[in-house]
């Protein structure tokens, strides 16, 4: 049953998981949802698509950013606050996936990849953190907050194929990891959603909806840092 006045902030929206995420979390619980990505167009399909699975009871607002840059991100962000106030859950979806073969990969690219996965979701957990604290003071029973990461196997099994991809998200696992030594104990669930492979909507077990659904399953219980899917 969705409750009132709770917002879902997705940065990173998408066809796949994203959506999916986006979507089944509205029809449990949240009747505010917020898409971030880099193209308007785009966010106005996945706006489209949120609608029409959950119905008008959801609020859905788009802001088109992009999240390498802090202006960007924060007007956005700004943006969205004011319209549907600050998130209860902060679900961090945002990657690229390109091939990355060594000493062919520009270093560039490498920064870029970092500032995708590792600076902005530095700036959205240092702008939401402090409201998801204040959130789990004030009502632990009623409040869920928390910060969701979308990860995968590469931190731990890294792919020289990949190896830029690999190494930051091991960054972004680190990070993650020191914000759930951090704000767990303060009430915060921080963790992340270790996707061990390729999404495809014909995997059985790798497709968006599992994927929501198994991600549904490890937030509500909201006491481990991670789940593996």
């Amino acid at each position: 049953m969705i409750s009132a006045s709770k917002t879902l902030l997705v940065v990173g929206s998408g066809p796949g998981i994203g959506r999916a995420v986006a979507t089944l979390f509205a029809s449990r619980r949240y009747n505010n949802v917020v898409l971030v990505a880099r193209r308007a167009d785009s966010l106005e399909a996945e706006k489209a698509a949120v609608e029409q699975a959950v119905g008008a009871q959801v609020k859905v607002k788009v802001c088109a950013a992009d999240i390498t840059d802090p202006v960007s991100l924060g007007k956005a962000l700004d943006e969205a606050d004011a319209a549907l106030g600050k998130p209860e859950c902060v679900f961090f979806n945002a990657a690229r996936v390109l091939p990355s073969a060594f000493f062919k990969h520009d270093v560039k690219e490498i920064e870029y990849d970092l500032k995708i996965n590792v600076s902005a979701l530095y700036f959205v957990a240092e702008r939401y953190m402090p409201h998801l604290v204040s959130l789990a003071k004030a009502d632990p029973s009623a409040n869920k907050p928390a910060l969701l990461v979308t990860s995968s196997a590469l931190p731990m099994h890294p792919i020289p194929q990949l190896f830029a991809l690999s190494l930051v998200k091991a960054a972004q696992r680190n990070m993650v990891q020191s914000l759930n030594m951090t704000y767990a104990p303060e009430g915060v669930h921080v963790g992340v959603i270790n996707v061990a492979g390729i999404v495809s909507p014909d995997d059985p077990e790798r497709n968006p909806t599992n994927i929501a659904a198994k991600t549904w399953e490890w937030f509500e219980v909201g006491k481990q840092f991670e789940v593996v899917i």
